[in-house]
């Protein structure tokens, strides 16, 4: 059986045809959202066995104790800088957020699909110029391949075969990653958390069979005192292709490394689509992945704020972020067909606040002038630079042409920072 690689890998390649262009105007009104907010307690500490998931995991009753809701920090940790994968590749490149070029590391192979195959393993720090984090990356090469380089000194981490996905946590070299692996009875995820010290000789947190090819993909890891104590995550089909915009999510779970245990947060009709830097907020879509974003605080159903759709975007919504303070929530909505075919492939960036007010919207093709594209192909919501200051992917028509934006909260202030696709942010 041919080993296919995930959904987004097959988007970039469908990304490469040609897409017409279209004027959309800035809309500076939209449709009122509909409202339709107490942390989870994690314990500290690490299972030494093996738990096997069943192929389909059922929702669960959820019981959380209002009083207990985190607040939203006073101190906010705030990234200071960002990684990105450059035009031509072979290397990352770090830059500071003002767009200074800060140093490279080589990360040879890191090619076509380096969002969620790359992970910064440290913090940024000065003494008194910058030194650069570690880099943990994926190489395609003999079967896949983990691979850090700490001060541009390379070394092989780990066998990894099909790899999903891997994410990290702020400014720690901690990460987690999903591996998968075909057999007779279903596709079996096996998810692994460590960082570099410890993932040469890691075995897998937890396993799961699915005889429907739908993958464990985290999302999110739960610290405590510098310690992980859980790790969200969803589930996706895995091999397939086509005119797909948004992951067709299914299911937010949670699992306790502590306790072993598993609970369901968002049942298999919902999609998580991002959750925020303190764990609190949730955003999610339908599961098929075409329908309006809907944002629930603390899991408070009676609560959630539903934004219905552009009249336009006909192919959905996803790929959220919470800014750093839980005031906002950017995300992006999609029309037409990546293929260009019959109409026009065109994305919204929707800024709003956590209390259901549309602040602005930011058309694609708003961002033609500062990025230096003739046409853009792709504009995604990645992250914020500070309370106030959305981050933005950009690509042109050619997917190797990439740069990061930021613009305001309100819409304002639209800035160049870097070229490259994205890898990550730096903390300090």
């Amino acid at each position: 059986m041919v080993h296919s690689k995930p959904i987004y890998i097959f988007l970039l390649l469908i990304l490469l045809s040609s897409l017409s262009s279209c004027n959309l105007p800035l809309s500076t009104t939209a449709p009122t959202p509909t409202q339709t907010s107490a942390p989870i307690p994690f314990p500290s500490s690490t299972p030494t066995e093996i738990p096997t998931l069943e192929p389909t995991i059922a929702p669960s009753p959820i019981s959380i104790d209002s009083s207990t809701a985190t607040p939203i920090k006073t101190s906010l940790y705030l990234p200071n800088g960002i990684a990105t994968y450059p035009s031509g590749g072979g290397r990352v490149t770090y830059y500071d957020l003002q767009g200074q070029l800060l140093g490279e590391l080589p990360a040879s192979n890191l090619g076509i699909g380096t969002f969620q195959q790359a992970a910064i393993a440290g913090a940024l720090t000065y003494s008194p110029g910058p030194l650069l984090p570690p880099l943990v990356y994926y190489e395609f090469e003999n079967g896949g391949e983990l691979w850090l380089n700490t001060n541009n000194n390379t070394s092989l981490l780990k066998a990894a075969p099909n790899l999903l996905n891997l994410i990290g946590v702020p400014g720690k070299s901690l990460m987690a990653f999903t591996l998968l692996e075909y057999s007779d009875i279903g596709l079996i995820s096996h998810l692994y958390l460590g960082d570099p010290q410890t993932l040469p000789s890691a075995i897998p947190i937890l396993e799961n069979t699915n005889t429907e090819s739908y993958a464990i993909m985290p999302l999110a890891i739960s610290m405590s005192d510098d310690q992980a104590v859980g790790v969200w995550y969803t589930t996706v089909p895995y091999g397939i292709g086509g005119d797909i915009v948004f992951d067709p999510r299914q299911a937010l779970d949670y699992y306790d490394l502590n306790e072993k245990q598993f609970k369901t947060y968002l049942d298999m009709g919902k999609g998580p689509t991002g959750i925020s830097d303190d764990q609190t907020w949730v955003a999610y879509t339908p599961a098929e992945g075409n329908g309006p974003l809907s944002i629930v605080h603390d899991f408070d159903f009676s609560t959630s704020i539903t934004f219905p759709l552009r009249e336009d975007s006909d192919r959905g919504s996803g790929d959220a972020v919470f800014s750093p303070d839980n005031l906002y929530v950017a995300w992006r909505e999609a029309s037409g067909s990546i293929t260009g075919l019959p109409t026009p492939f065109h994305e919204t960036i929707r800024i709003a606040t956590v209390d259901g007010n549309i602040l602005t919207e930011v058309p694609d093709t708003s961002l033609i002038n500062i990025s230096g594209f003739p046409e853009i192909s792709w504009a995604i919501p990645i992250g914020w630079l500070d309370a106030q200051t959305l981050a933005l992917e950009v690509r042109g028509s050619n997917w190797d042409t990439a740069c990061i934006l930021s613009v305001k909260f309100d819409g304002s202030g639209l800035s160049f920072i870097s070229p490259g696709s994205f890898i990550g942010f730096l903390y300090p």
